[in-house]
C-alpha cells in the first residue's frame, strides 16, 4: 500500500486526521488520492458504509476506480465521480419527490442546449454574443454575476428550462443543496452511510459544492472524515463558478474542524527548467523541486513573438517534426489552443502537411456532453474498445445501466455478478451493418433494449433522454466548428478509444495531463487571460487569471516548453492583440535560436 511513496506521501496517506494536502504539478497527487482512498477502505468496519471520492471529470473518477483496482482493493464500498453524479444518484434521484420543481419529473439538459437557449435570450435582449453570463447560484438562490442584468438573464434562462420540466447542472447542485438543507433525514441518512469523503482538484470547486458537502459532513461530526488534494495555482475553472479557498475557510466551511494541512513540493513530471519558468506564474510559497531521474537535463524553452497567425501551423510542423525525428511519440506532443474553437480548424491545417502523422482533439467529439443522459452510458459501452484494459470500466458501466434500466422502468432486471456479465455479453455481440454513426447507435440501441423485451415507448423518461441525446448530436453537426467533421461510426468511436495521436486542446481540457513537449499558441492578452477575466476587473484580479493559467501551460511540460504570442489577431474593434502582460515582461533565457537554427 506504501510502497513507492516518499516521506510525505507516506504521511498524508496514513494521517487520521482531516487533511488539506496543497500538491504541486507532477507531485504524484493522484497516487497519493488512490494510496488513501485504498488505505481507508481496508479500514472500513461496517459493509454499510462507503467512501466517497469526488473529482472535477469523470475520466480521473474512472482513474481513480483503476488504480485502486490494480491495488487489489475491493470497490464495492467505493463511489467514485463528479460532484454533478453524486448529487443526482445519492440526492437528486431518491428525493426529487421532496422538491416542488421536480417534483412531476425533470430531464437534465446537455450543454449544446443549454448554450442553444442561453444564446437565444441573449440575443433577444440585443447583448453582444460573446456576453459570458454564469447562470450558477448560491446558497440563498440568488444568481452571482457582478452585472445585475446578467442575473436577469440567467434568471430567465432558468425559467424557460425549468417551464419545459427542465434542469442544467446549475440547478442540480441548488436542489440538492435546497433539499439537505431543508430536510434533516436527507442529511442524516447520507451521513450514516459516508464515512469519508475525498475531494480531487479541490480550489475548483464550486462554493456550493462546499455547502453541499458541508451538510452531510457536519451531520455526522467526526464520524464522517475529510481530504482534499488540489493546488490553488491550478484554480483556473472561476469562470464556471470555482473557488480556491485557504484552510480557514475551508475549516468554517465543516464545522471549524481542525484540519490539518500538508503539502507535496517534489515534481517528479519536470525538468527544474521547466520548474523554474513556471514557478515565476506561482502565487503561493511552495518550494518546488524537480526529482524526476531528468531534472537536470536544459531541454527547449523558446517564445516566438514574431510568427504570423496565418503561418502557425507551418511552425508547428516544424516542431512537430524535430520531436519525431528525435523519437518523441505522437502522443507525447501536446498543442494547447487558446479557445476551444480553434482546435479543429488547426487539426485540419496541420493534417493536411503532416498526412501521416495522427491528430486528436478530444474536445470536438459528436457525442452531447451530458454525461447523466441514459444513452450517453449505453452509448459509451458500443463505442469503446473491447480488450483486457477496459473490462474493468466496461462492467461498472453495464452495472449502472441496469440500475437505470429498473429505475426507468419499475423493472427487475438482475443486478448480480453474472446477470451483468449476460448483460454485457449481449452489448458485445451487437454491431449493426452502419457505417453512420448516428444510425449505428440506434440500432444498437433499438436490439439492446429488445434483447432485454423493454418496449421504448412505454417509457416516457427514456424517449425523452433519447430526442436529447440524438438532437444533440444534431445540434453539434449544425455547428460551424464541426463542418466536414466526419458522422462515421470509426470518428464516433474516437470519443472513448484512447488516442496516439498528438493532442490538440484547450488549456482546460490538457489539466492534469503530461506531455515530453509542449505547443501553445494565442498567449495574448484578451486570450490569456480571456476578455471575461479582464474587462470590468481590477488588473490584479486579471493578472491572477493569468498567472494560473500560464502556471497550468507552463507545467505540462516535461522537457520542451514551445510558446507563441503570434502576430496578426484583431479584437472586434479592429486593435491588435498584445502580448500576454506577464510574458512580455518575463525576463527568462529562452532557446530562440533554435528557430533560426533550423
Amino acid at each position: 500500500m506504501l510502497s513507492g511513496l516518499n516521506d510525505q506521501q507516506i504521511a498524508a496517506v496514513t494521517t487520521d486526521k482531516d487533511t488539506l494536502v496543497i500538491a504541486c504539478p507532477g507531485s504524484g497527487k493522484t497516487r497519493v488520492l488512490t494510496r488513501k482512498i485504498a488505505f481507508e477502505l481496508e479500514r472500513l468496519e461496517s459493509k454499510k458504509k462507503f467512501v466517497v471520492a469526488l473529482t472535477y471529470t469523470n475520466r480521473a473518477a474512472e482513474e481513480i476506480q483503476k488504480r485502486v483496482e490494480e491495488l487489489g482493493i475491493p470497490q464495492d464500498q467505493l463511489w467514485a465521480g463528479t460532484i454533478h453524479s453524486f448529487c443526482y444518484q445519492w440526492i437528486i434521484k431518491p428525493y426529487a419527490g421532496y422538491e416542488p420543481t421536480l417534483l412531476n419529473g425533470f430531464s437534465i439538459i446537455d450543454d449544446y442546449k443549454r448554450q442553444k437557449t442561453l444564446k437565444q435570450i441573449i440575443e433577444k435582449h440585443y447583448l453582444p454574443l460573446n456576453t459570458v453570463i454564469n447562470t450558477s447560484l448560491n446558497r440563498d438562490g440568488n444568481y452571482i454575476n457582478t452585472d445585475s442584468y446578467h442575473n436577469l438573464i440567467a434568471r430567465e434562462f432558468h425559467q424557460n428550462i425549468v417551464n419545459k420540466k427542465e434542469i442544467d447542472f446549475d440547478l442540480l447542485l441548488y436542489y440538492s443543496y435546497k433539499l439537505l438543507k431543508t430536510h434533516s433525514k436527507i442529511r442524516s441518512h447520507l451521513a450514516n452511510i459516508f464515512s469519508y469523503f475525498f475531494i480531487d482538484e479541490y480550489q475548483d470547486t464550486q462554493d456550493l459544492q462546499y455547502a453541499i458537502i458541508g451538510e452531510i459532513i457536519k451531520q455526522q461530526e467526526s464520524q464522517c472524515k475529510v481530504f482534499l488534494v488540489g493546488d490553488p495555482d491550478q484554480a483556473i475553472y472561476d469562470s464556471l463558478g470555482g473557488i480556491s479557498k485557504n484552510l480557514e475557510e475551508i475549516k468554517k466551511e465543516f464545522n471549524n474542524r481542525n484540519i490539518e494541512l500538508r503539502e507535496l513540493p517534489g515534481n517528479y513530471r519536470s525538468t527544474q527548467r521547466i520548474v523554474d519558468f513556471f514557478s515565476n506564474f506561482q502565487s503561493t510559497n511552495l518550494n518546488i523541486q524537480a526529482l524526476c531521474s531528468y531534472a537536470n537535463e536544459r531541454g527547449l524553452i523558446s517564445f516566438n513573438t514574431v510568427v504570423n497567425k496565418e503561418e502557425l501551423f507551418i511552425e508547428f510542423a516544424k516542431l512537430i517534426e524535430s520531436n519525431l525525428n528525435k523519437g518523441v511519440k505522437p502522443n507525447e506532443i501536446c498543442i494547447i489552443a487558446p479557445q476551444w474553437y480553434f482546435l479543429t480548424p488547426l487539426a485540419k491545417k496541420l493534417k493536411s502537411i503532416l498526412p501521416e502523422v495522427p491528430f486528436e482533439a478530444p474536445g470536438i467529439t459528436p457525442l452531447p456532453r451530458n454525461r447523466e443522459n441514459f444513452w450517453w452510458k449505453l452509448s459509451r459501452l458500443f463505442l469503446s474498445e473491447i480488450k483486457p484494459g477496459t473490462s474493468i470500466n466496461r462492467f461498472r458501466w453495464i452495472e449502472e445501466i441496469v440500475q437505470e434500466i429498473n429505475n426507468y422502468t419499475n423493472g427487475c432486471l438482475g443486478i448480480e455478478r453474472l446477470d451483468c456479465r449476460r448483460y454485457l455479453k449481449i452489448v458485445n455481440s451487437i454491431k449493426p451493418d452502419e457505417t453512420d454513426g448516428i444510425n449505428y447507435l440506434e440500432k444498437a440501441f433499438e436490439k439492446f433494449l429488445s434483447s432485454l423485451e423493454i418496449e421504448i415507448n412505454s417509457h416516457p423518461v427514456l424517449i425523452d433522454q433519447w430526442n436529447h441525446f440524438f438532437s444533440g448530436i444534431g445540434s453539434r453537426y449544425e455547428s460551424f466548428e464541426f463542418d466536414g467533421i466526419p458522422k462515421t461510426i470509426d470518428y464516433f468511436k474516437n470519443a472513448f478509444n484512447p488516442s496516439d495521436g498528438i493532442v490538440i486542446n484547450t488549456c482546460h481540457g490538457v489539466k492534469g495531463e503530461e506531455f515530453e513537449t509542449v505547443i501553445a499558441f494565442g498567449l495574448l492578452w484578451g486570450y490569456v487571460p480571456h476578455w471575461s477575466s479582464i474587462i470590468r476587473k481590477p488588473y490584479n484580479e486579471a493578472l491572477g487569471a493569468s498567472s494560473k493559467l500560464l502556471y497550468v501551460i507552463g507545467s505540462r511540460a516535461k522537457r520542451n516548453l514551445h510558446l507563441f504570442a503570434e502576430t496578426g489577431r484583431k479584437t472586434q474593434s479592429e486593435n491588435a492583440y498584445v502580448i500576454n502582460h506577464q510574458l512580455g515582461q518575463l525576463s527568462f533565457e529562452y532557446d530562440n535560436t533554435y528557430f533560426s537554427q533550423r
